[in-house]
């Protein structure tokens, strides 16, 4: 009875001990091997210099207006485009036309005594819209547009031989530049790939460094932010020495740490 005792008793023990160690394990994993952006760096610009560069911009795009080569390319694309507006406006009325002409049928069908003539009448005016816009200007409108392509893709090969960007990515960068500059719009990385782990993970900016110092590295630090999937802020009024940053993230989650040395580079311009 008593060795019986002592059995069940070293049992409870063992029992309790297993416990115990269960309660010890870290929960979770996090395997950072692979980490990275799609995208590891990004051209920025510093904030006092914003208008210089817009100024730059729209000069080079100017330079481009006005050069012989293109001049002529650029007046038949305005001719054509001119022409495309006006189709897509008669487009357009055709389109309401049709629509009335529908709603008008179908409240004919549902009256208590439909008249049939008007109906057949509405139906053949509906008829002979789509003709026309199927025959006549919806070619018209494609033949247009593959004008405009082709006389694009000349000024494009053309900028190219002259080593210039075309005047269509400098018009996009000018109009993305303003509207950031309207809105105080950050640059932004995009989010962080191959992190493998137990969710939630939390991201923190861990560190940056400089190749132009300390104190440029720490200023450059105020202005950074980091969010959800590892996505990088940088605010848009940065104004740091104009140099490289790299930026190193320190990701968590239950249990787990890892940081992830200069994982992304800002070169910050001029």
């Amino acid at each position: 009875m008593k060795a019986m005792k002592k059995l069940l008793y070293a049992l409870v023990l063992l029992g309790c001990s297993f416990l115990y160690a269960c309660n010890d394990v870290t929960v979770g994993y996090l395997d950072c091997a692979n980490a990275g952006y799609s995208k590891d760096s990004l051209e920025i610009v510093r904030f006092s210099n914003l208008a210089t560069e817009m100024e730059g911009l729209k000069t080079t795009l100017d330079a481009l207006y006005s050069n012989e080569e293109l001049a002529g390319l650029f007046d038949q694309m305005e001719s054509l485009d001119v022409e495309l507006k006006e189709l897509e406006a008669k487009m357009e009325e055709m389109y309401e036309q049709a629509y009335a002409l529908m709603e008008e049928m179908d409240i004919e069908n549902g009256a208590m005594n439909p008249d049939f003539d008007k109906i057949a009448e509405l139906q053949a005016k509906a008829d002979e819209m789509n003709n026309i816009m199927e025959n006549e200007y919806l070619p018209l409108q494609i033949e247009l547009e593959d004008e405009i392509y082709a006389l694009m893709d000349q000024i494009i090969e053309t900028c190219t031989d002259m080593g210039q960007d075309d005047p269509f990515m400098l018009e996009e960068l000018i109009t993305e530049r303003q509207n950031q500059i309207d809105k105080n719009t950050p640059w932004t990385t995009s989010t962080i790939g191959q992190i493998l782990g137990t969710e939630p993970m939390r991201y923190y900016l861990e560190s940056v460094r400089s190749d132009r110092g300390e104190e440029a590295a720490k200023d450059f630090a105020s202005y950074v932010q980091v969010v959800g999937g590892g996505r990088i802020y940088v605010d848009m009024q940065v104004d740091s020495p104009a140099g490289n940053y790299w930026v190193s993230l320190r990701v968590e989650n239950e249990g787990h740490s890892a940081v992830l040395r200069d994982v992304f580079k800002f070169i910050l311009k001029d």
